[in-house]
This record gives structure tokens, C-alpha cells and sequence, in this order.
């Protein structure tokens, strides 16, 4: 009798115990806006963007305040619920909550001991060594990780919405999981589902669907969803559902404008007014011309150059004039203020104005008068600008030539083109005619590159991946990678040039308002982690300044017998360091000094040359115009330039998630097709269980695991440093290793994932046949910051 009274007892305490447990919060309750709002003032709290690690969503990093020091490691619960990109308001835990850096303590403890045999002996949270025990009280800070805890969200950036699958849970609920594993798994009501979910789920288990957290409560182990939209997973639309879900869970619009949008369009139609009104620059009889992709459909920039005498020349940069037909408080304006920004996938364009305006009235299309807004530099040889204008103007491009074209121009200067080989020449102008003036251009515009770098613009080359697409069904048929070459930097020179004496213009004029576009540079406490990552490496690097790492960068890719793999990791590995350039409005910051573009090495900086594909340019064609006018006060004022300027990097960078992840789909479907695909890449980082490589003519990074590598194979690894693999015998081939360390080049065997963008990789044998040949890797894009 005691025994089972006993025992009843103890299960009915267990049960109270974990009932108790359940009600528990696992979270803390946000703060209140105001509140946050008094701790900020009273440096009791701060505020920073949540970034969550990509691969393990329970690691996430706050900015530190004062930016030389590490930012601080938010891990688990203390994430409290906020999203990656959440900007959030947090506070400092306690010194007895901070990590010991156990890998740099142990180096520092090594390295000052005398005693060779004495090694440190690692504890959960200690490190013992010759005695004495180190733990986050005794060390110094340079030792520790700072934790942090969020205990509020200011502002939701995260639009809470992801792609992913689902699986009943139980009689209610199923349990939807994100592809994304940043985004929490959340319970969704199973009559959101489409009809037959419930009974037979293996019909469904390779649907993509999309959904939204709706709430999560402070003790859920689940976020509480909605069903957005279940989007399909057959390999027939596949393509289209997965492009579906990338554009949703970045919050990007991709509606139909509305049947009635070209009726608000005003028609083309040059009155005698606009010609008086743009006579001093009407450019209809000169040569103007665009060089542009040979895909681009919307023509947004052209150029001209005359010799005027006396060694000078008469630049002018001709940018589509949007604002003539766009006008404030349109349905079309305002369609393009929500957008902000085109959207560039793999296998199609979604674009921020309506066809009629993008690829029809305001495109610069050759043989046709059009409206534009230039800017004309009288300019020496040498690239001395010696006075600039700016006008609305009208002008009637003679060609549209291709990259490819303008190189061919730029390599034989003198060639005789065959007819048929250029496009259709308009106006009395002749291939000739086009060569001289493509020359005169090329060869300013290296001396303006040159002088770029030489005051500290930074390039960092990167491999971008590119894809030959099926016409019928638009599935990937083939890859390379873009190259940039000296037509391509031609344009280049004189669209920064053209950015860059606009800002001037709107500084001077609207000081407190003027669109700007900042770059901050990198983030310091990256760029330190990534420089012992470069000193493991054996490469020292100096990233005092923009100027210092560029020279340094151009040291190792063109350094005799250095492989053009090391320059290439390199590239890679800074380019992570930098922050995102961002939109502002130039009443924000107290100096400026404050404006500065770090990667471009310039005091100011905007964007005025691609008004089709972004807002912030037609921001800065109307302020311009408000100038030209003699208005002293723009048409926006501080808060509405600010709030645009914000709204257009949230959505700039949503875009770029966007265009990565169509990249990410296409390489995975186009592997799919594919029994493998060997490459050669280089060795970037060693983990426990893994070797991440950079794949050298895509510019991807696959990590491969050990369990990808082959059976029965042995795994040594000492992480950051090497790896050292050991392949049994196999039929007529003996048992062999290899060691692997940073930098080396491998061939890596990629295969598609079973999972929708997953790429696994592998590691041949060393006694396969498997050749290395490293490719020539000059010339590629830069990646824009």
C-alpha cells in the first residue's frame, strides 16, 4: 500500500513538475516602445541589427557600440524572439555570462609558457593550465566573447514570411518548417491547408509553401503561423514556385501593375516648348550612343564626346528622363516609391515602372528622339575637369552598341568592321565615327580609374555565376561567370563621375535634405577575425585604409608565382568584412566627413544614372531640377528623403537576397540535371567535421562534410588549420590520405542536395584520376558594396 501511494505520488509531483515547467516562459516580455525609448536616452540599453548566423540560428550578433571592439554574441533564448535583420534594443549581460575565446586564451598560454610539455586542459566553461584555473572573471577582455540579451524590438524589418514544408503534428496543427533556418518553425491550423493535406500527407511532402509567423508566445516552443500560400514543387514549376517563394519571403512585389497604369502615362510628344526649353542641350545631331549588355532592354545612360579645341573635350553623360513622365502623387510614382528598386533574377526582370515607361518612352532606344537629364564636363585629356553642367536635354542616340562591340573597338581601334557585325548605325555617323569616340573615352576613363585608385578606391574582384538558360522552359543548359572588361569599366568611370558631380550639386544647394548614398566600409570586428584568418593563411595584410588593402589585394593577385586562386580567396574573404552601402539624407549626419564613400574613396556620393531601375535616382533628378530652377527649398523634406532613403536600402538589399538566392536555385537545379560536376576551388576554412572551398570560376563556397567524403573514412582535423583524410582500400586501390591546410586547391565533386538549394560537396580520392587545373581567373566583376 505504501509502495503504490508512493509511487502515485511521486508521478502526480512529476506531472505538476513538468505542467510547471510548460508554463514557464522561455522568453522575456518585449519592453514597451517608450521605455526602450528612456533606457536608450539613459545608456541603459542599446540598439542594433540582428544578424543570425545562416547555418546555426542559435548563434547571432549585435554591433558593438564602439565599433573597434567584437560584437556581441546573442545565443538561444536571448535572441527573445526578434528576426534576422530586426533592428532590436538589447542589453550587456553580466561578466560571469561572457564566453571564454578558449582558442586564443590557450594560444596566449602556449605561447608565454617556458615549459614545452605543458598543455592547457579545457573545461566547460575553464581553462586549467600549470595550476592555475581561467575562467571570464580572471582574464582579460580580450580573451571573452561579450554576450548580450534583446529584450525589445524597435522596428520589424523581418517580413516574417518564408518558403519551406509541412507535416501534419497532431489532429489541429501542422508543423511547418522554413527552409530558412533563421525563421522559427511554426504551428499552422490544419483547415489552412488544401484539401486532403490532413489524410494524405506523402502527397504533399514536396509541395513548397509559404508561410507567416503570426505571433509567438513567450512560452512557445513554436511560433503561431498562417498558411500564405501553398506554391507546388512539381519539376514542371518548380522554377516558378521556388522564384514564388523567394520574392514573398523577402517582402518584394511582384503584382501585376494595374490594367489601367498606361492610361496615367502621359503620351511621347516634343512641343516646341521642350525644345525651348532644352535648347542649350539638344544633342539630336551629335554623336551620342549606348553601350550596354546585349540582353538590356531598358537603356538608361548614353554618352558623347566631342574635341572642342585646344586638347579639350566635351563629355556629356545623357540619363533617361524619367521625371518627365513620372510625376509626385501618381499611381505610378506611387507604385515606384513602394518598389524602390528593379529586381534581378536569373530568368526574368521585375521591373519598378511599367513596361511603356521602362523599355518604351523613357529607354534610350537608338534612332528615336527621347528626353534626358545631362551632365556636360568640359575635361582635358588627363581627366581635369575644368566646368560642369547640368540640363535637362533632348538627344537621338545613333547606335545601340553591346559591350562586346565597344571592346572590339577598344582592341582594333582601326578595324574595318564588316556590314552586319554592329548594330544599325544611325543619323550619317559611321563605325568609324563610333571607334574614334569609344577611344577618346576609353582612354580618359583609365586615367580617371587610375586616379580613383590612387586616392584609395578599393576593388575587390569576385567570380559571379552566370547561366545559359533553355529557351522553351527557361531551366539552366549551361554556366560561366561574368567578366568585366575594359568596355564595361569604361562605362563605369563616367556613370561614378556622373553620380559623384550631382552629389556635389545637391550638397551645395540642399545641405539638410540631398539624397546620398554612404558606405561606412568594413566592419571592424570582422575584418580583425578575418585577418588572423589571413595570418593562418600566411598572409599579412595592412587594412589600416581602403588605399592600404588595395594595394595589398593587388600584391597577391599579381604577385610571380602566386596562383591567381590565393588573390581570388582573398577577394572573398574582405568582401564578407564590408558593410552594405545605404541611402541617406544628408541632414542626418552632424559633419560632412560623415558622407563618405568607402569603397569609391569619395567625399560625397549619390546615385543619378539608372532612374528606370531605382528611386533614389529619381529623387535626385527632381531635387537636381528643383536647383536648375532656382527653388531653395527641395521638393522633399528631411523626413520624407529619410524615410525614402531607408525604405530604398531595406528594399536595395532584399533585392540582392533575392537575385542571390535565384542563383542559389538555378546552380541547384542546373546540378540536379547532372551525375556531378568536378571544379577546382581552394581551401577556405577547416571545422571539426568539415572542409568549406571557394569553387574558383563560380565564386561559391560548398562546405563538405565528412559524411559526403566517402564510407570508412578517417577524419582528423585541428579547426582553422588542417585536415588530414585517410581513404580505406577500395577493390585494386590501396588504403591513402591526404592532408589538407588553408589555401591549398582541391577538386571539389558537386552534386545537388536532395533538399531544394542545398549543394553537397566531396573530395575525390588522391589516387583518382582526377586532374587540377586551376582557371584563369583574370578580369572578373567587381562586387558593387
Amino acid at each position: 500500500h505504501y509502495y503504490i501511494t508512493n509511487n502515485l505520488r511521486c508521478m502526480i509531483l512529476r506531472r505538476l513538475s513538468m505542467a510547471a515547467r510548460a508554463l514557464k516562459p522561455i522568453y522575456q516580455e518585449h519592453l514597451p516602445l517608450e521605455t526602450i525609448v528612456e533606457k536608450l536616452n539613459f545608456g541603459e540599453l542599446f540598439k542594433s541589427t540582428l544578424r543570425i548566423h545562416q547555418k546555426h540560428h542559435s548563434i547571432a550578433f549585435l554591433s558593438n557600440p564602439v565599433k573597434s571592439e567584437k560584437d556581441f554574441l546573442v545565443e538561444g533564448n536571448n535572441q527573445n524572439r526578434a528576426f534576422n535583420g530586426d533592428l532590436v534594443a538589447f542589453e550587456i549581460l553580466p561578466r560571469e555570462n561572457w564566453k571564454l575565446n578558449k582558442s586564443e586564451l590557450m594560444t596566449n598560454l602556449i605561447g608565454n609558457s617556458s615549459k614545452d610539455t605543458d598543455l592547457p586542459v579545457m573545461g566547460q566553461d575553464e581553462i586549467s593550465f600549470q595550476g592555475k584555473s581561467y575562467n571570464a572573471l580572471n582574464v582579460e577582455d580580450k580573451f571573452l566573447q561579450k554576450t548580450a540579451k534583446i529584450v525589445g524590438i524597435i522596428e520589424k524589418i523581418h517580413p516574417r514570411k518564408a518558403m519551406g514544408y509541412a507535416k501534419v503534428y497532431n489532429k489541429n496543427f501542422a508543423l511547418f518548417s522554413p527552409l530558412d533556418s533563421r525563421v522559427p518553425r511554426m504551428l499552422i491550423p490544419l483547415n489552412e491547408f488544401p484539401k486532403g493535406f490532413a489524410e494524405r500527407p506523402k502527397d504533399f511532402a514536396d509541395n513548397l509553401m509559404i508561410g507567416l509567423v503570426k505571433r509567438w508566445e513567450l512560452n512557445g516552443k513554436f511560433a503561431m503561423g498562417s498558411l500564405l500560400k501553398s506554391i507546388g514543387g512539381d519539376k514542371d514549376d518548380l522554377v516558378v514556385a521556388a522564384t514564388e517563394g523567394i520574392l514573398t519571403e523577402n517582402d518584394l512585389d511582384d503584382s501585376p501593375f494595374p490594367d489601367d497604369i498606361d492610361a496615367g502615362i502621359p503620351d511621347f510628344k516634343i512641343t516646341a516648348e521642350d525644345v525651348a526649353k532644352r535648347q542649350e542641350f539638344d544633342f539630336r545631331k551629335k554623336c551620342v550612343f549606348t553601350i550596354d549588355p546585349a540582353t538590356a532592354r531598358d537603356l538608361d545612360d548614353a554618352c558623347s564626346v566631342e574635341e572642342i579645341g585646344d586638347g579639350l573635350y566635351e563629355i556629356g553623360v545623357h540619363i533617361a528622363d524619367v521625371s518627365h513622365f513620372v510625376y509626385p502623387g501618381t499611381v505610378v510614382d506611387d507604385i515606384a516609391r513602394e518598389r524602390t528598386t528593379s529586381v534581378y533574377l536569373v530568368q526574368r526582370v521585375i521591373p519598378m515602372l511599367p513596361r511603356k515607361l521602362c523599355e518604351l518612352l523613357c529607354s534610350l532606344n537608338p534612332g528615336v528622339d527621347r528626353f534626358s537629364f545631362s551632365v556636360i564636363w568640359k575635361m582635358k585629356k588627363d581627366g581635369t575637369v575644368l566646368s560642369t553642367k547640368f540640363g535637362k536635354s533632348l538627344i537621338n542616340s545613333c547606335c545601340k552598341l553591346h559591350y562586346e562591340h565597344a571592346q572590339d573597338m577598344i582592341e582594333e581601334p582601326d578595324r574595318d568592321f564588316e556590314e552586319g557585325y554592329l548594330p544599325e548605325i544611325h543619323n550619317g555617323f559611321t563605325h568609324r565615327d563610333l571607334s574614334k569616340k569609344v577611344n577618346i573615352l576609353h582612354s580618359i576613363a583609365k586615367i580617371l580609374r587610375k586616379q580613383r585608385k590612387e586616392s584609395g578606391a578599393i576593388s575587390i574582384q569576385q567570380c559571379k555565376i552566370k547561366f545559359s538558360l533553355n529557351k522553351e522552359n527557361s531551366m539552366p543548359s549551361g554556366l560561366g561567370s561574368y567578366k568585366s572588361k575594359e568596355s564595361n569599366k569604361l562605362i563605369e568611370e563616367f556613370m561614378l563621375k556622373a553620380n559623384v558631380s550631382v552629389a556635389e550639386k545637391l550638397i551645395e544647394h540642399y545641405p539638410d535634405n540631398a539624397i546620398i548614398r554612404r558606405h561606412s566600409g568594413p566592419k571592424e570586428n570582422v575584418l580583425k577575425e578575418t585577418k588572423k584568418v589571413l595570418e593562418r593563411m600566411g598572409i599579412e595584410m595592412d587594412t589600416t585604409s581602403s588605399k592600404m588593402m588595395q594595394a595589398a589585394l593587388n600584391l597577391l593577385q599579381h604577385a610571380p608565382n602566386q596562383p591567381t586562386s590565393v588573390g581570388l580567396v582573398v577577394a572573398s574573404l574582405l568582401a564578407k568584412c564590408m558593410s552594405l552601402a545605404t541611402y541617406h539624407s544628408s541632414g542626418e549626419f552632424d559633419s560632412p566627413t560623415d558622407y563618405f564613400h568607402y569603397g569609391l574613396s569619395m567625399e560625397l556620393y549619390t546615385h543619378f544614372t539608372s532612374p528606370i531601375r531605382r528611386y533614389p535616382d529619381l529623387i535626385a533628378h527632381r531635387q537636381l531640377q528643383a536647383i536648375l530652377e532656382g527653388k531653395k527649398i527641395g521638393p522633399m523634406d528631411f523626413d520624407e528623403v529619410s524615410e525614402l532613403a531607408e525604405l530604398s536600402s531595406q528594399k536595395k538589399y532584399a533585392s540582392k537576397l533575392a537575385s542571390d538566392k535565384s542563383g542559389e536555385l538555378f546552380l541547384w537545379l542546373f546540378l540536379r540535371e547532372q551525375i556531378a560536376m568536378h571544379e577546382p576551388a581552394s581551401v577556405v576554412d577547416i571545422g571539426s567535421e568539415s572542409i568549406d572551398v571557394l569553387v574558383l570560376r563560380y565564386g561559391v563556397q560548398v562546405r563538405i562534410w565528412r559524411d559526403y567524403i566517402g564510407e570508412n573514412i578517417e577524419f582528423q582535423a585541428k579547426e582553422k588549420h588542417w585536415a588530414h583524410i585517410t581513404w580505406p582500400a577500395e577493390g585494386d586501390k590501396k588504403k591513402c590520405s591526404k592532408r589538407y591546410e588553408l589555401l591549398d586547391n582541391v577538386v571539389v565533386i558537386m552534386k545537388a542536395g536532395k533538399q531544394l538549394f542545398k549543394i553537397n560537396g566531396a573530395l575525390p580520392r588522391p589516387d583518382s584520376t582526377d586532374e587540377l587545373h586551376v582557371p584563369n581567373l583574370e578580369g572578373f566583376a567587381s562586387e558593387d558594396v
